[in-house]
């Protein structure tokens, strides 16, 4: 599962999955929401697209009635002969449009149906309906326009009637001037509508465009939902995993954050939900300009609406899907930030609400140490703010304030000289010179107690350390003392031995006997030899002649001489070594006994049947010898503490190791300027050793 979670190629198609979902998701709900007003309306008349198509073509036509009208007029003064010169060309540009209307309006032509009617309703002017058919009947609702020709344009007032409710309402609109003029205006009805069943393919007018865009709206409309529905969900369940699988990383254990992650939570927050606003406004204008423009009859009879609408539908489906990212990217964030813990610490409001508890509770809490600061605070801004005041009006009272801060100024300059001094000595004693005293004159007095302390603490380190050396000093001439007496009996033991071992015995346990006394005697040289090595290196009393040494060569003595003893032992030696000799700084005596203890170590503790490993780099002014093994017994001691004296690998003690080993090269590596470092991982041990390189 873990393995999963952190996924990468996952978690790319994851986050290329939301997207695309989201995107179609975009597009399906845009255009839903825009068919959604074919489904709310029982009638493809209730639209606002036929709204906006049925008072167009009552202007045209109020529009045509009034040129006839003026072409009457004209024709009328061409035959009394009071017309102008240009009046007969005007006449038939007249007749030309007066035509183009009339062929607009036939019933060949358009679903819209009318009656122009004197205002008593005696007088039929104009009709494109049948001889036989009733206005009531041939449309859903009948709308009135009554209005008024004048010289200088047209007034009216709107009604409507619909036959199928009875329910009839008005209103006023102004088509035209209403100028002032002593002519009688000419008083006429407009009847007018549109059928509410049109025949498929017979007339191609902007009525019929908008009753099959109702209908393929109704019809689509649950494709629409459908689709937005069911990418909805697929985007669900991909965020849910996005989030699922936030902060986990293959390889690595925990939650691993990112640079989001690094930005204050509330911070980025506010500026991923302004974000996402922008772009909710942006998706709501697109819609918008989408619905506009699905409405506009002029677009929707050119043609226009396709392509625009697509490239509108795009760009809003876009903005919705970039919302819908930054939404992603912020509740993916507050995962990883709550799955790390890390949610308060990254929140600047937390920060400083939790900084401003933690500095009021230790203001109360050292309040009683610190009530002198606090008091003389308190007095020094109260006798300011008198001052000033009292200032405002007295010029002397506002010398006597600089005064004041004058003196405040230089007392804080004093102490802060007597702090500086406090941490130079403080510095020193730091260094190691414990004998320094740090000098007390004209120190303010708080500053004062704490250098005087400073000064005990000095005299007591001091005295803690030579106290400690003669303790060290006492330690290395107690072991070499006892050693070098162990020595002379010691020596005559194995003398002995070594006669008894060129005899004669009869007796086979006799044998026995003298080869265990040969054995434990010669560990027990080992053992003095050691400790006494031990000591000297850990106090320094060796003497350290460093030279120009082939490192490369030395490991080839050393393999050399323990090659056979491995050998005994079922390991194998793998080396690495670069070409060339390599060449340190270093003691060769003390160098080969490093490498002797870790071969020796190797010998002892390593499981039989495996590999040593023996690595040499070289690099950046240092060369690095590492010393690879599986031990045969569980590393149940820290790699630390492996290094200290008498511990050993294993605990039971069975080998005839003494504990010394990696204590003595440890200290001998350090004596040469080197570095000695240990690392245990399961059953794997490797010993580093670093010298500086000679070129």
């Amino acid at each position: 599962m873990k393995k999963l979670q952190g996924n990468a190629i996952a978690k790319v198609c994851a986050w290329v999955l939301l997207l695309c979902a989201v995107f179609g998701a975009g597009v399906f709900g845009v255009q839903a929401v825009l068919s959604f007003q074919a489904v709310a309306s029982d009638s493809w008349q209730d639209s606002l697209r036929f709204y906006n198509a049925i008072e167009g073509r009552r202007g045209e036509l109020v529009a045509g009635i009034e040129l006839s009208q003026t072409l009457k007029k004209l024709e009328k003064q061409i035959a009394e002969g009071t017309a102008s010169p240009l009046a007969y060309a005007d006449a038939e540009a007249l007749r030309e449009e007066r035509a183009r209307v009339e062929e607009r309006f036939s019933r060949q032509n358009t679903w819209f149906r009318f009656r122009v009617l004197t205002d008593d309703g005696q007088t039929l002017l104009g009709t494109n309906l049948n001889d036989d058919e009733a206005m009531i009947r041939a449309v859903k609702e009948v709308h009135y326009f009554s209005f008024e020709l004048l010289d200088g344009g047209v007034y009216g007032n709107e009604y409507h009637y619909n036959p199928e409710t009875g329910e009839e309402y008005s209103d006023s609109s102004t088509a035209g001037l209403n100028p002032e003029t002593e002519a009688a205006p000419l008083k006429l009805v407009l009847e007018y509508g549109v059928p509410e069943d049109i025949e498929t393919g017979s007339i191609d007018d902007e009525f019929y465009r908008i009753w099959v865009t109702w209908i393929n709206e109704r019809a689509f409309f649950d494709q629409y939902l459908t689709g937005f529905l069911n990418l909805g969900v697929l985007s669900l369940l991909a965020l849910i995993w996005i989030l699922w699988t936030a902060g986990h990383k293959a390889g690595t254990e925990g939650i691993v954050t990112t640079w989001q992650e690094s930005i204050f939570f509330d911070v980025y927050t506010v500026v991923m939900i302004t974000g996402i606003v922008w772009l909710v406004f942006g998706t709501v204008w697109a819609a918008e300009q989408l619905y506009w423009s699905t409405n506009n009859v002029s677009d929707l009879m050119n043609g226009d609406v396709g392509p625009f609408y697509k490239l509108g539908l795009m760009g809003a489906a876009v903005l919705f899907t970039a919302g819908v990212g930054c939404a992603a990217l912020l509740l993916r964030t507050l995962a990883v930030r709550v799955k790390a813990r890390c949610l308060a610490k990254t929140t600047l409001l937390c920060r400083v609400v939790t900084w401003m508890v933690r500095t009021i509770h230790d203001f109360v809490r050292f309040l009683p140490f610190t009530w002198k600061i606090v008091a003389a605070f308190v007095g020094y801004a109260a006798v300011s703010f008198f001052l000033l005041v009292v200032g405002y009006y007295d010029g002397g009272m506002t010398l006597f304030y600089i005064c004041i801060q004058t003196a405040v100024l230089l007392f804080l300059a004093w102490w802060a000289y007597g702090y500086y001094r406090l941490r130079q000595g403080t510095k020193t004693i730091a260094k190691g010179d414990l004998e320094y005293q740090i000098d007390t004159k004209r120190m303010p007095y708080d500053l004062r107690l704490q250098a005087e302390d400073l000064n005990n603490i000095s005299a007591g380190l001091s005295a803690a350390v030579d106290e400690k050396m003669k303790s060290e000093r006492f330690k290395a001439e107690l072991i070499t003392n006892v050693s070098h007496d162990l020595k002379t009996p010691l020596t005559s033991i194995i003398n002995y031995v070594n006669l008894l071992k060129s005899t004669d015995q009869t007796d086979p346990k006799a044998s026995e006997y003298i080869e265990v006394l040969d054995r434990k005697s010669q560990r027990l040289k080992k053992l003095t030899e050691d400790l006494v090595e031990a000591s000297k290196a850990s106090t320094g009393v060796l003497s350290v002649t460093r030279e120009k040494i082939g490192m490369g060569q030395l490991i080839d003595q050393a393999l050399g001489e323990w090659e056979e003893r491995l050998a005994d032992h079922r390991l194998t030696l793998v080396t690495t070594l670069p070409e060339g000799e390599t060449w340190v700084y270093a003691d060769g005596r003390h160098l080969w006994r490093v490498l002797d203890n870790l071969l020796s170590n190797c010998a002892k503790y390593a499981m039989e049947g495996t590999r040593v490993y023996l690595d040499l780099e070289r690099g950046k002014g240092q060369v690095s010898l590492s010393v690879k093994n599986i031990s045969r017994e569980p590393l149940n001691v820290p790699a630390e503490r492996l290094m200290e004296r008498f511990v050993r690998g294993e605990e039971s003690r069975s080998t005839e190791g003494s504990g010394l080993g990696l204590s003595i090269a440890r200290s001998l590596t350090e004596l040469q300027g080197g570095s000695f470092e240990l690392a245990v991982d399961g059953d794997l041990f490797k010993a580093i050793v670093t010298l500086s390189q000679a070129n």
